[in-house]
């Protein structure tokens, strides 16, 4: 049926977030053309878009080269067509990338709080909190009454009379000295709940060489693009690995800044109250162990991940949570980016590094548990020497369950790198778990 306003207007009134007599799909390709190009007033800019011609987009190359260029507009930012990528030498930004980030950026969500603790949602959040704590007290008492427990957290997580409770506070020593903070059963369901809804509305706002914390991601992802790069660029002449990291990112974290990040995306004033119930707004830090705490930790240095694509025209950077790598050629030019990291992560996010350095990568770049050459992949020394200890002693104490577990974890991580050798010569073939380490 056809409608009168739209046969005035133009455009199709019918077609979702493509309605409207303003609406016009202008970075679509030729071969991807439609016909939902809606009328423009003149008054609508102050400038008209102009069309650029261009050819066809090449097939063998990543790169997005858009082909509309708009002048400075009340619709929008205008973003450029092209850049320079200082580390990589390359002639193009990904600005795909920073358009569709940036649209992820504008838009704000509301009414989240009735996904958020609906039904489904709730006893999906208990099944995964369920996982591998089926004999913990938390969850036997817990699940003697699941179904009334969770319609009286949903009710409380609604009406915003929800409550964390007190966490349990251990240290570990491995690598380093870590405070983890382990919530009460309850509280993990409510996270699971939540992040479950707003944890894919922040992973859009992140670009894509951010790794920590994301699906389709992690630490095998990053190793993998990271050597990949390095064995493109290292054919055209010497390349270096600017390496840093963050002091304390955790405790760091400047709760103010970091609301004001949610904000930006979450509107609802009920789910903005859950939040707060488990993130006060006032203080610096996270807890290490709640699982909020990850997605928000990965947003905060978001702003870093911008900066480094957007404003300095980075191409080739990786980022594991605090972990960053940016590849170059000039030692000179990675030295200015990285004052320029540190200024806007001490300025914008109260954050300064504890350790840098910028190396040829004929010396290996360490990042995400591997050390990584153009060529082969070694795991960490450091890494080794912890298997070797921790191996011996389940052996030594007849603890041959756990030792399997550790084992399955340890030897999943090791086999992504070259370490067949290694492996053989700690003998953890699973037909001898009972055998000496070497």
């Amino acid at each position: 049926m056809t409608l009168l306003r739209p046969s005035i207007f133009g455009g199709s009134w019918i077609n979702g977030s493509n309605a409207g007599s303003r609406y016009a799909n202008l970075d679509n390709w030729p071969d991807n053309s439609n016909d939902n190009l809606s009328a423009r007033g003149a008054c609508d800019d102050p400038l008209p878009a102009r069309r650029w011609p261009r050819s066809r987009r090449p097939q063998s190359t990543g790169v997005y080269a858009p082909g509309w260029s708009a002048f400075p507009s009340g619709f929008g930012e205008d973003i450029a067509r092209s850049g320079t990528a200082g580390s990589s030498g390359d002639t193009a930004v990904e600005t795909r990338d920073r358009h569709l980030e940036n649209k992820a950026m504008a838009r704000k969500y509301r009414n989240l709080i009735d996904t958020i603790t609906s039904d489904a949602n709730m006893r999906e959040a208990f099944r995964l909190t369920s996982l591998g704590k089926r004999l913990t007290p938390g969850h036997l008492e817990y699940k003697e009454y699941a179904a009334l427990n969770l319609h009286l957290l949903a009710g409380r997580m609604r009406d915003g009379t929800y409550q964390s409770g007190e966490p349990r506070q251990f240290r570990i020593f491995d690598p380093k000295e870590r405070l983890i903070s382990a919530l009460p059963f309850e509280d993990r369901i409510a996270q699971q709940a939540l992040c479950a809804v707003i944890a894919p509305i922040f992973d859009r706002t992140l670009l894509p060489r951010s790794f920590a914390c994301r699906p389709g991601k992690g630490t095998h992802a990053a190793a993998i693009l990271l050597q990949a790069d390095m064995r493109r660029l290292d054919r055209d002449g010497p390349l270096h690995a600017l390496k840093t990291d963050f002091f304390r990112y955790f405790y760091s974290i400047e709760r103010g800044a970091l609301w004001q990040l949610i904000e930006t995306k979450i509107s609802c004033r009920a789910t903005l109250t859950l939040i707060e119930a488990m993130l006060p707004r006032q203080g610096i830090g996270l807890p290490i162990g709640s699982l909020t705490s990850q997605i928000f930790a990965n947003i905060y240095a978001g702003v870093v991940d911008r900066h480094l694509q957007q404003d300095l025209g980075e191409r080739c950077w990786y980022r594991y949570m605090d972990d960053i790598v940016v590849l170059g050629r000039d030692p000179d030019h990675l030295r200015k980016v990285r004052g320029s990291i540190e200024q806007l992560s001490r300025d914008r996010l109260g954050l300064r590094f504890s350790k840098w350095s910028i190396q040829p990568i004929s010396r290996g770049v360490n990042f995400v548990g591997y050390r990584i050459w153009p060529s082969h992949k070694l795991l960490r020394r450091d890494s080794v020497t912890r298997a070797r200890r921790k191996i011996r002693a389940y052996r030594a104490g007849g603890d041959f369950v756990r030792l399997e577990r550790f084992l399955a974890a340890w030897t999943g991580h090791a086999k992504w790198a070259d370490s067949r050798n290694l492996l053989r010569s700690l003998d953890v073939q699973t037909a001898n778990l009972t055998k000496g380490v070497a």
